[in-house]
């Protein structure tokens, strides 16, 4: 424990609190002016920074078997949330084996790319990183592809992951000592923040490229590839100011649950979904200012709770059983 880098703990507990919060404010985003700069927010940097992380500490160490646990909790989770949404009465309740609109996409997106760290091992990570943009901006032509196999999103957040790769730990700790550059992305994702607010009629038409889901739009389809650069541009900077701003010492309470990041994500959709048909729970948001407010706390206490030790089932035993 003493060799551990705090900092990326804190990361995924503010990064889990981004899915949770980003998550709750997609359901009223119609509505919601406020929610809509939220979810924009939010989304151009959770996930990309999620699997940047992910690429960061990537190695071949078990690499089979960390395969297998993210294949099976991947379908776990389609499994538990087949069961709960038939048990609240959904009639319909529907099981795709290759593919689905669901949070499972995140898990097979992981599995796949250790499958593609372990191809590289021995390659110009550097080059392929370039080519992976390059491949990623032009992908949205193809309206073939989409949640089948998680392809969209497996290609366009494969950059974050191999930028990951090519990053050190070194490297990172070097930019936060750069007071100058902390600075400018400070200034950056101020900019940022603000434009999500007053420039959200411009900028919401936008949100699809932070998804990774959908192929270009008729809006934009003319200059698909520039604006998916772009977008790109705003997640790596925006990532990098965050990464910059988070403490590097361990929080109490906020560090520990950081390491249960996986736990919130497996659970805390299910669990919504359970108190929303038994307690209407998003009936909150429709109290004005607090109901919002109340809503948005909701979800950071959804992350706090599904952070504790009893929600560790099953993954931890999922886990314990393929890594033994």
């Amino acid at each position: 424990m003493t060799n551990r880098i705090f900092l990326w703990d804190n990361l995924k507990f503010f990064l889990i609190c981004c899915v949770v919060v980003g998550h709750f404010v997609d359901q009223h985003t119609d509505v919601s002016n406020t929610y809509g700069s939220i979810f924009l927010f939010i989304y151009s940097f959770h996930i990309p920074l999620f699997i940047f992380i992910s690429g960061l500490f990537y190695n071949d160490k078990n690499i089979l078997k960390k395969v297998i646990y993210f294949f099976s909790i991947g379908y776990l989770y389609k499994i538990v949330s087949a069961i709960i949404d038939r048990l609240l009465g959904n009639v319909k309740a529907e099981f795709f084996l290759l593919s689905g609109g669901g949070i499972s996409w995140f898990m097979f997106a992981i599995a796949i790319y250790m499958i593609i760290g372990y191809l590289l091992r021995n390659q110009n990570k550097k080059f392929i990183f370039l080519f992976s943009i390059m491949l990623a901006c032009f992908v949205g032509y193809d309206q073939t592809i989409g949640d089948f196999l998680y392809l969209s999103r497996i290609i366009i957040f494969l950059p974050f992951f191999l930028l990951g790769l090519v990053v050190r730990n070194e490297d990172i700790v070097k930019l936060k000592k750069n007071k100058i550059l902390l600075i400018a992305v400070m200034i950056i994702l101020l900019i940022w923040l603000i434009s999500c607010f007053y420039e959200l009629d411009f900028l919401y038409r936008f949100r699809y490229l932070f998804t990774g889901r959908n192929p270009f739009f008729p809006q934009i389809i003319a200059y698909g590839p520039l604006y998916r650069l772009i977008s790109y541009i705003i997640s790596m900077v925006i990532g990098l100011a965050i990464i910059l701003l988070m403490p590097n010492s361990r929080i109490k309470g906020v560090s520990s649950m950081g390491q249960h990041s996986i736990n919130v994500y497996f659970w805390h959709m299910n669990i919504y979904y359970i108190l929303e048909k038994v307690f209407r729970i998003s009936e909150i948001f429709k109290y004005g200012v607090v109901g919002k407010i109340s809503f948005l706390l909701l979800a950071i206490l959804f992350t706090i709770v599904l952070s504790q030790k009893a929600f560790e089932f099953p993954l931890k035993t999922v886990k314990r059983q393929i890594m033994k």
